[in-house]
C-alpha cells in the first residue's frame, strides 16, 4: 500500500502479486494490483491488465463478491470494479492513455463512477483513512488533463489533510495533498504535506520529489535541491539494485534539480547534472522505445526513451544558457533539439550580435507556433516569439516599438496561471521586459517590473539580483539593499565567480 501511494507503480505491481502467491484467496491483493493500473494523475491506466488480474481472483464480479470476507472489502472491490468497467475475466493486454481533450466519455463516466463509490464508503466507514485518502485521490483524477478547478482541488485536500492530522503517517495522506495544492496560488498550503511525505515514504523516489513541487514554487531553494537530489539518488540506487537500464533513472526529478542549482548560483552542478542525461544518450541503453507501451504501469520519469531524454538535454542547456548568460555556448550550434532550445538560442544570437540569426530563430519559433499541437504551447511560443522580437527591436535601436512588444509578451504572459513548477516560457517575460527597461534606462519601471516577476516566480536568482540592480540605480536604496542581502542569503553555496554575488556584496553594503 505505502508503495501504491507513493506512485511506484512496478515495485507495487510486484509486491501485490507476490502476496497473491502467499494467500491466493486474498481478495485485496488481487484488487491491489488492479488499482496499478489506473494512474489518475498521469491519466494513464491499462484496462486490459487490471482486468487480468481481477480475473485470476475469480472469473466475475459477483465470484469476486463472495471472496471478499468483509463488506469493506467487498466496497473495494466494487469500487475497483466500476474503474475498469464490466469486467468477465482475463483478457488481451493493450493500454490507453485519457486526459484532457482525448478524455473518452466512457471513461470519464468510469472515473466519475469510481469517486462516487470512494465517496461511499469513506461515510461508510468514517475512521477508514485509506478510504478517505483513495476519495482524494479520485476527485483529483477524474478531472480532465487541462481542467484546473480550484474548488475541485481544495476539496481533495482537505480531505487529505484530515487524514493526515488523524494520522500524521500516512503516505497517501500527504502525497494527495500536495497534488491537491499543486500550483502557484496554493502551494504554501501543502508545505505541511511536503515536510511529511519525504520522511514517511523514505525508498520511493517519487515520493522524494514531490515536495519539491511545494518548495520551488515558493522559491524554497535549499529544500527543493535537496529533495530533487535524493528523489534522483534513490531512483539511481534502484536501477543498480534491480539492474535496469539507466533510462530507468528518474530523470523528470533531474530536470527539475538542474534549475533548482541554477536558482542557488550552483552552476558547476547544474553542468554536472546534464553531463549525467549525456552519459545516458551515450550510453544507448533507453529501453521504453522498444515497443510503443512497454511497461505502461511504470512511473513518469522512468523509461525514458533517446527522444524524451533528448529534449530533456535541450531545455536543461536552454536554462543553463539563459540564466547564466553563458551566450558563447549557442555561438557555433546550428540546431537544435525543441523550443526551449531554439529560443535559447535566439535570445543568445541577439546577445552576441547576430541579427541575422536572430532573425531565423524568430520565424522558426513563428512556426512552431502554428505548428504547436494544442494552446497552451501555442500561447507559450507566441510569448517566446514576443521576448525574442522585442529584444530584436531594442538591439536596432527601436526602443519605443521594442516595449510595446516586451509589454504584449509579459501581459500575455500575466494571463497564464502561476508556474506550478519550472517556469515557462524557460525566460520569464515580465523579467525579460524588466531587464530591457533597466538597460534602457528606465531603473523605476525596472523595479516594478522585477517585483512583478518576484510575485510571479518567488526568489527567482535573475529578479532578484535584476531588482537590486534596479532599485539601487533608482535611487531605491532600501529596496535594494534588502534584494541584496536576501539574493546573498539565497547563494551562500553558489560558484564563487559569479558577477551577480560580486554586484550583489556591493549593493548590500
Amino acid at each position: 500500500m505505502l508503495l501504491l501511494h507513493s506512485f511506484e507503480y512496478d515495485d507495487a505491481i510486484a509486491a501485490f502479486r507476490e502476496a497473491q502467491q502467499v494467500d491466493p484467496g486474498f481478495a485485496l491483493a488481487y484488487w491491489g494490483e488492479a488499482m496499478c493500473y489506473n494512474q489518475p494523475l498521469w491519466y494513464n491506466e491499462n484496462v486490459d491488465k487490471a482486468r487480468q488480474a481481477l480475473g485470476r481472483l475469480a472469473a466475475d464480479a459477483a465470484a469476486r463478491q463472495a471472496k471478499a470476507p468483509t463488506a469493506r472489502e467487498k466496497g473495494y472491490l466494487d469500487a475497483v470494479e466500476r474503474m475498469f468497467g464490466n469486467v468477465r475475466g482475463a483478457g488481451a493486454g493493450s493500454s490507453s492513455r485519457g486526459g484532457g481533450p482525448g478524455l473518452s466519455d466512457a471513461k470519464a463516466s468510469r472515473n466519475r463512477a469510481y469517486a462516487e463509490r470512494m465517496a461511499e464508503l469513506s461515510r461508510q466507514f468514517p475512521t477508514d483513512d485509506e478510504a478517505a485518502a483513495f476519495y482524494a485521490l479520485a476527485l483529483l483524477g477524474a478531472r480532465a488533463e487541462t481542467d484546473r478547478d480550484t474548488s475541485v482541488m481544495q476539496k481533495a485536500g482537505a480531505i487529505a489533510l484530515a487524514v493526515l492530522k488523524r494520522n500524521p503517517q500516512h503516505p497517501g495522506a500527504a502525497h494527495y495533498a500536495l497534488h491537491a495544492f499543486d500550483d502557484g496560488e496554493h502551494a504554501a498550503m501543502g508545505l505541511e504535506a511536503a515536510r511529511t511525505y519525504a520522511r514517511i515514504a523514505p525508498a520511493s523516489s517519487h515520493a522524494r520529489h514531490m515536495p519539491s513541487h511545494v518548495f520551488l514554487p515558493l522559491g524554497m531553494w535549499d529544500d527543493a535541491a535537496a529533495s530533487d537530489e535524493s528523489s534522483f539518488a534513490v531512483s539511481v540506487d534502484r536501477v543498480k539494485r534491480l539492474g535496469l537500464s539507466m533510462a530507468q533513472a528518474d530523470f523528470h526529478s533531474l530536470g527539475w534539480l538542474q534549475y533548482e542549482y541554477l536558482q542557488q548560483g550552483r552552476f558547476a552542478k547544474a553542468r554536472e547534472a546534464m553531463r549525467t542525461v549525456e552519459n545516458a544518450l551515450a550510453a544507448g541503453d533507453s529501453v521504453r522505445h522498444q515497443t510503443p507501451m512497454h511497461h505502461v504501469e511504470s512511473e513518469i520519469g522512468r523509461g525514458y526513451g533517446p527522444m524524451s531524454l533528448k529534449g530533456e538535454l535541450a531545455s536543461m542547456r536552454a536554462r543553463l544558457v539563459l540564466e547564466g548568460g553563458r551566450w558563447d555556448e549557442m555561438k557555433g550550434r546550428s540546431s537544435f533539439d525543441n523550443v526551449d532550445e531554439l529560443f535559447a538560442l535566439g535570445i543568445a544570437s541577439v546577445k552576441l550580435g547576430d541579427e541575422a540569426r536572430a532573425e531565423a530563430v524568430f520565424d522558426q519559433l513563428q512556426q512552431a507556433r502554428v505548428a504547436a499541437p494544442d494552446p497552451d504551447n501555442k500561447r507559450l511560443a507566441s510569448i517566446m516569439s514576443g521576448e525574442l522580437a522585442g529584444l530584436i527591436q531594442l538591439a536596432r535601436g527601436q526602443k519605443t516599438e521594442a516595449m510595446q512588444t516586451l509589454t504584449g509578451a509579459a501581459r500575455a504572459e500575466s494571463q497564464l496561471p502561476r508556474p506550478i513548477a519550472r517556469p515557462y516560457p524557460v525566460k520569464p517575460a515580465v523579467e525579460v521586459y524588466a531587464e530591457a527597461l533597466l538597460l534602457s534606462g528606465n531603473a523605476g519601471e525596472a523595479v516594478r517590473q522585477f517585483q512583478a516577476s518576484l510575485a510571479r516566480t518567488p526568489r527567482r536568482a535573475a529578479s532578484l539580483i535584476g531588482l537590486a540592480r534596479a532599485a539601487q540605480t533608482a535611487g531605491q536604496r532600501e529596496v535594494a539593499v534588502k534584494a541584496a542581502r536576501e539574493f546573498i542569503e539565497m547563494w551562500h553555496a553558489a560558484d564563487a565567480d559569479r558577477a551577480e554575488l560580486k554586484d550583489a556584496r556591493v549593493i548590500a553594503r
